[in-house]
Protein backbone atom coordinates (compact mmCIF):
# COMPACT_ATOMS: atom_id res chain seq x y z
CA UNK A 1 0.00 0.00 0.00
CA UNK A 2 2.64 2.19 1.06
CA UNK A 3 4.43 1.79 -2.81
CA UNK A 4 0.89 2.32 -4.51
CA UNK A 5 0.94 5.71 -2.26
CA UNK A 6 3.77 7.46 -3.52
CA UNK A 7 3.56 6.28 -6.97
CA UNK A 8 0.34 8.32 -6.98
CA UNK A 9 1.96 11.35 -5.14
CA UNK A 10 4.44 11.04 -7.99
CA UNK A 11 1.86 11.32 -10.62
CA UNK A 12 0.10 13.89 -9.04
CA UNK A 13 3.05 15.92 -8.90
CA UNK A 14 4.06 15.51 -12.97
CA UNK A 15 1.69 18.49 -13.74
CA UNK A 16 3.45 20.80 -11.85
CA UNK A 17 6.75 19.53 -13.11
CA UNK A 18 5.34 19.57 -17.09
CA UNK A 19 4.63 23.70 -16.15
CA UNK A 20 7.42 24.59 -15.23
CA UNK A 21 8.30 27.44 -17.05
CA UNK A 22 11.71 26.55 -19.02
CA UNK A 23 14.77 28.39 -17.76
CA UNK A 24 17.53 30.55 -19.82
CA UNK A 25 20.84 28.49 -20.12
CA UNK A 26 23.49 29.84 -17.77
CA UNK A 27 25.50 32.46 -18.90
CA UNK A 28 23.61 33.51 -21.79
CA UNK A 29 24.70 36.87 -23.60
CA UNK A 30 21.97 39.54 -22.07
CA UNK A 31 19.57 40.95 -24.92
CA UNK A 32 21.10 43.82 -26.98
CA UNK A 33 18.40 46.66 -27.43
CA UNK A 34 19.12 47.77 -29.95
CA UNK A 35 21.28 47.37 -33.50
CA UNK A 36 22.21 49.16 -36.35
CA UNK A 37 20.53 51.04 -38.59
CA UNK A 38 20.12 49.93 -41.83
CA UNK A 39 18.41 51.93 -45.32
CA UNK A 40 18.62 50.27 -49.04
CA UNK A 41 18.76 53.42 -51.02
CA UNK A 42 16.85 53.17 -54.32
CA UNK A 43 19.35 51.53 -56.63
CA UNK A 44 20.14 48.99 -54.25
CA UNK A 45 23.19 50.53 -51.90
CA UNK A 46 23.14 49.98 -48.42
CA UNK A 47 23.46 52.66 -45.86
CA UNK A 48 24.37 52.08 -42.06
CA UNK A 49 24.68 53.76 -39.03
CA UNK A 50 24.30 52.92 -35.38
CA UNK A 51 21.33 53.08 -33.66
CA UNK A 52 22.10 56.02 -31.86
CA UNK A 53 23.75 57.72 -35.08
CA UNK A 54 22.39 59.70 -38.08
CA UNK A 55 19.57 58.47 -40.15
CA UNK A 56 20.75 56.44 -43.20
CA UNK A 57 18.22 58.09 -45.14
CA UNK A 58 19.36 61.26 -45.01
CA UNK A 59 23.01 60.10 -45.50
CA UNK A 60 21.87 58.50 -48.81
CA UNK A 61 20.02 61.82 -49.73
CA UNK A 62 22.77 63.79 -48.57
CA UNK A 63 25.17 62.24 -50.68
CA UNK A 64 23.46 62.01 -53.61
CA UNK A 65 22.44 65.85 -53.74
CA UNK A 66 25.25 66.80 -55.63
CA UNK A 67 24.81 71.19 -55.26
CA UNK A 68 22.97 70.64 -51.49
CA UNK A 69 20.55 72.59 -51.75
CA UNK A 70 17.82 70.33 -50.22
CA UNK A 71 16.39 69.00 -53.69
CA UNK A 72 16.67 65.21 -55.12
CA UNK A 73 15.91 65.72 -59.44
CA UNK A 74 16.37 62.73 -61.35
CA UNK A 75 19.59 64.00 -62.61
CA UNK A 76 20.89 64.22 -59.27
CA UNK A 77 19.80 60.66 -58.37
CA UNK A 78 20.65 59.19 -61.64
CA UNK A 79 24.25 60.42 -60.89
CA UNK A 80 24.43 58.58 -57.66
CA UNK A 81 23.32 55.15 -59.34
CA UNK A 82 26.06 55.29 -62.07
CA UNK A 83 28.25 56.32 -59.10
CA UNK A 84 26.86 53.16 -57.04
CA UNK A 85 27.21 50.87 -60.33
CA UNK A 86 30.82 51.55 -60.42
CA UNK A 87 31.90 50.34 -57.53
CA UNK A 88 29.77 47.10 -58.17
CA UNK A 89 31.32 46.68 -61.55
CA UNK A 90 34.20 45.14 -60.40
CA UNK A 91 35.93 44.36 -64.03
CA UNK A 92 34.85 47.86 -65.52
CA UNK A 93 33.37 46.38 -68.91
CA UNK A 94 30.09 48.29 -68.26
CA UNK A 95 28.29 45.26 -67.38
CA UNK A 96 27.47 43.65 -64.29
CA UNK A 97 27.81 40.15 -64.56
CA UNK A 98 25.87 37.31 -62.13
CA UNK A 99 29.37 37.03 -60.55
CA UNK A 100 29.08 40.60 -59.63
CA UNK A 101 25.72 40.53 -58.95
CA UNK A 102 26.15 37.67 -56.60
CA UNK A 103 28.88 39.58 -55.12
CA UNK A 104 26.61 42.33 -53.96
CA UNK A 105 24.00 40.00 -52.70
CA UNK A 106 26.62 38.12 -50.65
CA UNK A 107 29.33 40.70 -49.69
CA UNK A 108 27.48 44.35 -50.22
CA UNK A 109 24.20 43.67 -48.87
CA UNK A 110 23.43 40.38 -47.64
CA UNK A 111 20.98 41.49 -45.25
CA UNK A 112 18.53 41.80 -48.04
CA UNK A 113 18.15 37.92 -48.03
CA UNK A 114 16.13 37.44 -50.86
CA UNK A 115 13.53 34.98 -50.29
CA UNK A 116 13.19 36.28 -46.38
CA UNK A 117 10.11 37.53 -45.20
CA UNK A 118 9.57 39.36 -41.96
CA UNK A 119 11.60 42.54 -40.28
CA UNK A 120 15.41 42.52 -40.19
CA UNK A 121 16.94 42.02 -36.94
CA UNK A 122 18.22 45.96 -36.60
CA UNK A 123 16.23 48.93 -37.14
CA UNK A 124 14.74 49.70 -40.36
CA UNK A 125 12.15 51.54 -42.22
CA UNK A 126 9.65 49.04 -41.54
CA UNK A 127 11.15 47.34 -38.33
CA UNK A 128 8.20 47.60 -35.96
CA UNK A 129 5.77 45.61 -38.41
CA UNK A 130 4.04 48.62 -39.73
CA UNK A 131 3.98 50.85 -42.74
CA UNK A 132 4.40 54.46 -42.27
CA UNK A 133 0.71 56.06 -42.90
CA UNK A 134 2.76 58.59 -45.44
CA UNK A 135 4.42 55.48 -47.72
CA UNK A 136 3.19 53.44 -50.20
CA UNK A 137 4.57 50.15 -51.34
CA UNK A 138 5.15 50.61 -55.23
CA UNK A 139 2.08 48.64 -57.32
CA UNK A 140 1.51 47.49 -60.74
CA UNK A 141 -0.65 49.22 -63.29
CA UNK A 142 -3.87 46.54 -62.16
CA UNK A 143 -3.49 47.92 -58.46
CA UNK A 144 -2.28 45.33 -55.92
CA UNK A 145 0.97 45.20 -54.27
CA UNK A 146 3.86 43.96 -56.76
CA UNK A 147 4.97 41.25 -54.60
CA UNK A 148 2.24 40.85 -52.23
CA UNK A 149 4.41 41.83 -49.05
CA UNK A 150 8.05 42.97 -48.12
CA UNK A 151 10.82 40.42 -49.20
CA UNK A 152 14.06 40.86 -49.23
CA UNK A 153 15.21 44.80 -49.63
CA UNK A 154 11.89 45.52 -49.75
CA UNK A 155 11.66 44.91 -45.85
CA UNK A 156 14.52 47.60 -45.84
CA UNK A 157 13.48 50.54 -48.50
CA UNK A 158 10.43 52.41 -49.67
CA UNK A 159 9.82 50.30 -52.62
CA UNK A 160 8.83 46.99 -52.54
CA UNK A 161 11.49 45.75 -54.60
CA UNK A 162 13.58 42.16 -53.65
CA UNK A 163 16.99 42.72 -55.35
CA UNK A 164 17.13 46.22 -56.27
CA UNK A 165 20.22 45.48 -58.80
CA UNK A 166 19.14 42.40 -60.68
CA UNK A 167 15.65 43.85 -61.02
CA UNK A 168 17.38 46.26 -63.39
CA UNK A 169 17.92 43.68 -65.70
CA UNK A 170 15.34 44.77 -68.36
CA UNK A 171 16.25 42.43 -71.28
CA UNK A 172 16.81 39.13 -69.12
CA UNK A 173 20.11 38.53 -70.04
CA UNK A 174 21.19 37.49 -66.73
CA UNK A 175 23.42 41.13 -66.79
CA UNK A 176 22.72 44.23 -65.80
CA UNK A 177 24.47 47.40 -67.63
CA UNK A 178 25.28 50.69 -67.04
CA UNK A 179 22.15 52.00 -69.18
CA UNK A 180 19.96 49.58 -67.76
CA UNK A 181 20.75 50.78 -64.18
CA UNK A 182 20.01 54.48 -65.55
CA UNK A 183 16.45 53.57 -66.61
CA UNK A 184 15.78 52.05 -63.36
CA UNK A 185 16.95 54.90 -61.50
CA UNK A 186 14.97 56.79 -63.51
CA UNK A 187 11.81 54.42 -63.20
CA UNK A 188 12.54 54.37 -59.64
CA UNK A 189 12.36 58.17 -59.36
CA UNK A 190 8.82 58.44 -61.14
CA UNK A 191 7.23 56.13 -58.30
CA UNK A 192 9.19 58.04 -55.11
CA UNK A 193 7.50 61.61 -56.71
CA UNK A 194 3.89 60.55 -55.93
CA UNK A 195 3.44 64.34 -56.64
CA UNK A 196 5.34 64.73 -59.88
CA UNK A 197 7.08 67.63 -58.96
CA UNK A 198 10.43 66.24 -60.35
CA UNK A 199 11.89 66.77 -57.13
CA UNK A 200 12.34 64.71 -53.82
CA UNK A 201 13.01 66.03 -51.04
CA UNK A 202 13.55 64.46 -47.22
CA UNK A 203 10.34 66.23 -46.12
CA UNK A 204 8.32 64.52 -48.73
CA UNK A 205 9.73 60.84 -48.33
CA UNK A 206 9.43 58.42 -45.73
CA UNK A 207 10.57 58.82 -42.29
CA UNK A 208 12.78 55.91 -40.85
CA UNK A 209 11.65 54.97 -37.19
CA UNK A 210 13.47 52.89 -35.40
CA UNK A 211 12.55 49.97 -33.07
CA UNK A 212 13.59 47.75 -30.54
CA UNK A 213 15.53 44.43 -31.04
CA UNK A 214 13.22 41.44 -29.67
CA UNK A 215 14.99 39.16 -27.09
CA UNK A 216 15.38 35.43 -28.14
CA UNK A 217 12.70 33.16 -26.62
CA UNK A 218 13.17 32.34 -22.32
CA UNK A 219 14.53 29.07 -23.04
CA UNK A 220 17.44 29.89 -25.68
CA UNK A 221 15.99 28.52 -28.93
CA UNK A 222 16.73 30.90 -31.87
CA UNK A 223 13.74 32.85 -32.96
CA UNK A 224 12.88 32.26 -36.49
CA UNK A 225 12.30 34.95 -38.55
Amino acid sequence: MKRLAAIGLACMALPAIAQTPPRKPAGAPPCPPRREQLFIAPLGEPFRSPADGPSPVAMWFSGADANHDGTLTLGEMAADADRFFTTLDLDGNGELAPAEIANYENKVAPEIRLYQTGNYSGVGPYGDGRRNPRESRSRNPKGGDDYGGELGAGRLAWLNIPEPVASADLDMNRGVSRKEFASAAAARFALLDKAQAKVLTLATLPPMPARQLPCPPADGRKRRR
